[in-house]
Formats: structure tokens, C-alpha cells, sequence
């Protein structure tokens, strides 16, 4: 009887047991079936190599404990991360208005009748289009480009007027020079599709300056269009309703509420920091923050690279390759450090680049310039300090040559010429210039929190494998600067400037090949409208005349003729 029951109980735990089995393997299954489809912005379902993306539970799972009170006397804790915009290596890039993406009083004044003929120049072509597929972009390819460069005008123009009649017809903020600005929303809030809908309308704010035309009689089949094509109702609550229904022939003719340039209508976009401010010091370091973090993790990705150069080369016996991950993995503490706060450039290159092509700040660009030479140049005198003896004791068989390599970049050999050094920059910058872009496209495939560093620190080390054989592989001018005036201030002489590599190799090759590589990936993948490439060419000439402008206003280099005109 015992035998019989211990029997069945043993073939009840062995069919548990296959059960257990069955039920993991079942759940690995289902597993890696809902992580290999995502979904990103605009687009179907991909199957992605880059794995999952982040969900509500892994971020819970990394969120601290936070003490009863603490928000009350830190408030900034509280505050949004993205509360205000940051060009950041350490996570995708922002997407701001610029200057080129929004039309001027006069263009639009001139264009307001097109708003009541949409689709006006396709049809002069004989086209039949739905204006409404134009404006969201749904333009078949054609032949003949004529046709192609019809409906993108008016997909730019209908665009263009429905955001500028939802900034005016908002019940939005006013400034105190009477500018009426954007209602900021959510940033966790879905992009709304635009919606070509009558003048009358009642208008709703939605994320980056989309507007949603949408009135009561098409609300509901607007929906239903939207819930067929597999996407998410937008359910706009009271307080994200704006009532207004001036019509467009009334805006237009009442010519003062437009300003002269409409620029500064979403210049405004980013809620007032909120700091805590306990003593004077933090007070000094709320206004200059993102130059001391800059300058912070530029000393400590230099020091560690340059302690890392000057280990293997005072140890004679030393692998090269040690320096290459060395210097990669320096970048990425860099990155760690004052990622969140500067964006962790690093590079004067780089934050040219991201200004040009990306509307970084330029009134941020000095500060950045002197904070990343600054902590370059301190980081060689720690450096040097730390290895002072064993430098000296190297230079009793060694030969000055060698120590000034562990600072600077230069021919590596007598045989290389000076476009090879300068192409040998042009291109290593380019690759790193076009990861960088890549991985701050949020929609290409950009990694998990946290990944963005490290993924750089690889691609540094992978590019000093690369390309440090021939020159050193600066591509960064501070890099390669900084320590040049260091070792002069030392005492170090000899081709320190005679040698006019330091000006064609780490400044004229790294920038220009950092603009190429962002003119490529802007003109193959990236879609975002602040890049230049992908607005028209007289609106970046307009952007760029109208800042020349303002700076010889600045500077009192406009005759008084000229600048009594201009006013």
C-alpha cells in the first residue's frame, strides 16, 4: 500500500516536474517573442538587434528610496528631467524649433491664402492629392522631381500655418513685450497627427509644437482613422483644451499680432530650472554648472588617458593596446560624470557640430570652449606630476620624443606626410561624429539607459585601435591643445608649435570631418527637423543673415544709417 502511494506520488512530481518544465520553456518562448518586435515613432513593428525597449517595471526597479520631506527642502529633486533641454552624450538628443524651421511675418502673411487652396501648387501641376495625406508627409516618389517638390511645399506651408494659428489662437502665456508662447505639455504625451480640418476649429496643444486641428462634427472619425491604423487614442483632458476660433482671414488681417520674426514665438519652450540654493557657492555654481561639469569630466578622462600613455611608455615593456582601451573607457567615465548635466561633449568638435546641426546654444559655446581646454590643460599637469619621478628616471635613456607623445599628437613617423595625418583626423572624426548622432537618434535604435556611455567609451577605444598609429588619433582639439600649452609652460620646446600639424591635424581635420560625418547621417537617416539638411536652403541663409545682424548690432559695427534702417 506504502509502495503504492509512494509510486503515484512519485509520478505526480515527476509530471509537476515536466509541467515546470514545459511552463519555462513556454515562458522563454513568449519572452523572446515580445521582445524581439518593438515599435518605434512613426514607424511598424521591427524585429531589432537592439534589443527590447524600457518599460515601467525596470525603471521602477532602479528608482531610490526618498526620505519623507526631502523633496520639500530640495525641490529640485522633484523637477523633470527634462525640464529643460540637453545635448547630451549620455542619452538621445533633444528636438527644438530653430530659427530656419519657422517662417517669417512676410512668408507667412504671403502664404495665408494657400491655407483656403491647400495642396495649391500639386494641383497647378495637375496632381491629384489629398492634402491631408500631404501634410503628413505621405508623398509618393516620383520621376519627375517638379512633382515631388510641389507637395513637400505644400505639406510645408499647410504645417506651417496651422502652427503658427495655434500659437495665436491659443490661450497661452504672454510675455512682457506682448509675444504670446507655447503651451509646454507633458513629454510623456503622444505625438498627435495633424489634422487639416475647417478654420473654426477648436485647437489643442500637443508635444514640440504639433498642432491638432480638430473640430466636433470630424473628432470622432479622426479616432476611429487613428485606433484603425493600430495607434493610440490622444484624449486631450480640460486643461490641454484651448478655445479659440479666430479665422485665418482675420489673423491675417490683423497684421499686428504677428511679431517681425516668429522666432521668438518658440524660443520660450523650457520651464524655469528649479535649484537648490543653500549657500553662496551654489548659487555660483547654479549659473555656471554646466561649465564645471564640462571642465570636471575633461580632467578626469585626460588624467586617466594621460597616466595610462606614460604607464606603458616609462615601463618600455608596455602593451600599446593597454592605451586604446585605457582611453576608451576614460571617455566613458567622462560621460558618467557630466552626462546629465553639460552633455558630457568633451570635444570642442563635437559641440560645434551639435550647434550647427543640432541647435545647441552658441551663447553656451565660449564657456564650453574655455571648460574643456581648461580641464585639459590641468589634467597634463597632474599628470605629469604624478609620474615626475618616473619620468625623470625615463629620460636618463629615453628620449624627450617619447614623453611628449604621451601628451600630444603628431606624425608618429618621419614618413608620414601632411594629408595623410590630416586625412587620417578627417576620418576618424567622421566615424565618431556619425555614432554620436546615431546614438542620440531617438528614432533609429538608441540603447538603454545608461548604455550610451559605454557604447562610446567602445567606439573610442575601437577608433584609437583605428587610426592612433599614424598620428595619435586626437580627434579632439582640447585633447591635443591643452597639454601642448602645459608642456611649453614645463619647459618642453621642441616642435611643441614649429610643426604645423597641432593646427591641420587635431583642429582643421577633426572639425571638418566632424561635419561631414553629420551631413551624412543627417542626409541618409536622420528625419528631425533642426537639422539644416532637411529644411530649405534660404531659410538656413535667412537664420544665418539674421544672426550675422544681430551680432555687428552687438558689437557697434553697423553704420548708424544701416542700423536705423534695421530698427
Amino acid at each position: 500500500m506504502s509502495s503504492s502511494r509512494r509510486g503515484l506520488n512519485e509520478s505526480r512530481e515527476d509530471q509537476d516536474r515536466g509541467s515546470l518544465r514545459r511552463r519555462s520553456r513556454a515562458s522563454r518562448r513568449s519572452t523572446f517573442r515580445s521582445a524581439a518586435p518593438i515599435s518605434t515613432a512613426g514607424q511598424g513593428t521591427q524585429f531589432n538587434l537592439a534589443g527590447p525597449s524600457d518599460n515601467l517595471q525596470l525603471r521602477s526597479a532602479h528608482e531610490p528610496f526618498v526620505h519623507p520631506g526631502y523633496s520639500d527642502l530640495n525641490p529640485s529633486y522633484e523637477q523633470p528631467n527634462n525640464a529643460k533641454p540637453i545635448w547630451s552624450l549620455a542619452k538621445p538628443l533633444p528636438r527644438v524649433v530653430r530659427p530656419g524651421m519657422v517662417p517669417t511675418k512676410n512668408e507667412l502673411l504671403e502664404n495665408c491664402v494657400n491655407a483656403e487652396l491647400p495642396a495649391e501648387n500639386s494641383q497647378n501641376l495637375g496632381l491629384d492629392v489629398d492634402p491631408n495625406e500631404i501634410e503628413k508627409g505621405r508623398i509618393e516618389k516620383s520621376a519627375d522631381v517638379r512633382k515631388m517638390g510641389a507637395q513637400v511645399t505644400d505639406a510645408r506651408l499647410q504645417r506651417e500655418n496651422n502652427f503658427i494659428k495655434t500659437i495665436l489662437a491659443a490661450d497661452a502665456e504672454t510675455t512682457s513685450n506682448g509675444v504670446p508662447q507655447l503651451v509646454k505639455t507633458r513629454s510623456s504625451q503622444r505625438r498627435a497627427t495633424i489634422q487639416r480640418s475647417s478654420i473654426q476649429s477648436p485647437l489643442y496643444t500637443v508635444q514640440e509644437g504639433l498642432s491638432e486641428h480638430t473640430s466636433e462634427q470630424n473628432k470622432h472619425s479622426h479616432e476611429s482613422q487613428r485606433s484603425e491604423q493600430g495607434g493610440e487614442e490622444f484624449d486631450p483632458g480640460q486643461d490641454e483644451l484651448i478655445e479659440g476660433n479666430r479665422s485665418l482671414e482675420t489673423l491675417r488681417l490683423d497684421q499686428d499680432a504677428y511679431p517681425e520674426d516668429l522666432h521668438p514665438l518658440v524660443q520660450e519652450l523650457v520651464e524655469d530650472e528649479i535649484h537648490n540654493n543653500h549657500t553662496v557657492w551654489s548659487v555660483i555654481r547654479t549659473h555656471h554648472r554646466e561649465a564645471l561639469a564640462e571642465s570636471l569630466a575633461v580632467f578626469v578622462q585626460l588624467t586617466v588617458g594621460f597616466c595610462a600613455d606614460l604607464s606603458v611608455t616609462v615601463a618600455k615593456a608596455g602593451n600599446p593596446n593597454t592605451t586604446d582601451w585605457a582611453w576608451g573607457f576614460a571617455t566613458m567615465i567622462g560621460i558618467y560624470i557630466s552626462g546629465g548635466v553639460s552633455g558630457a561633449h568633451l570635444n570642442p568638435t563635437i559641440t560645434t557640430m551639435l550647434w550647427f546641426f543640432r541647435g545647441f546654444p552658441k551663447r553656451k559655446m565660449p564657456e564650453y570652449f574655455l571648460a574643456q581646454f581648461l580641464g585639459a590643460f590641468c589634467a597634463c599637469f597632474v599628470a605629469y606630476g604624478v609620474y615626475y619621478v618616473s619620468i625623470k628616471h625615463y629620460l636618463l635613456t629615453g628620449a624627450d620624443d617619447d614623453i611628449i607623445n604621451c601628451f600630444v599628437t603628431s606624425q608618429r613617423s618621419s614618413y608620414i606626410n601632411a594629408p595623410t595625418a590630416l586625412f587620417n583626423e578627417f576620418i576618424g572624426t567622421m566615424c565618431l561624429t556619425i555614432v554620436v548622432l546615431a546614438l542620440g537618434d531617438d528614432q533609429n535604435a538608441p540603447p538603454g539607459a545608461g548604455m550610451n556611455s559605454l557604447i562610446i567609451g567602445l567606439i573610442i577605444t575601437c577608433l584609437s585601435m583605428s587610426f592612433a598609429n599614424q598620428t595619435g588619433a586626437a580627434l579632439n582639439p582640447s585633447r591635443d591643445f591643452g597639454p601642448r600649452l602645459a608642456l611649453l609652460a614645463l619647459g618642453y620646446t621642441s616642435e611643441l608649435f614649429t610643426n604645423p600639424y597641432w593646427f591641420y591635424g587635431p583642429w582643421a581635420g577633426t572639425l571638418l570631418g566632424s561635419f561631414m560625418g553629420a551631413f551624412l547621417y543627417d542626409f541618409m537617416i536622420f528625419t528631425g527637423g533642426e537639422s539644416p539638411i532637411n529644411y530649405p536652403l534660404e531659410r538656413t541663409q535667412r537664420a544665418l543673415h539674421k544672426s550675422h545682424m544681430k551680432w555687428q548690432r552687438r558689437l557697434r559695427l553697423t553704420p548708424k544709417q544701416e542700423e536705423d534702417t534695421v530698427v
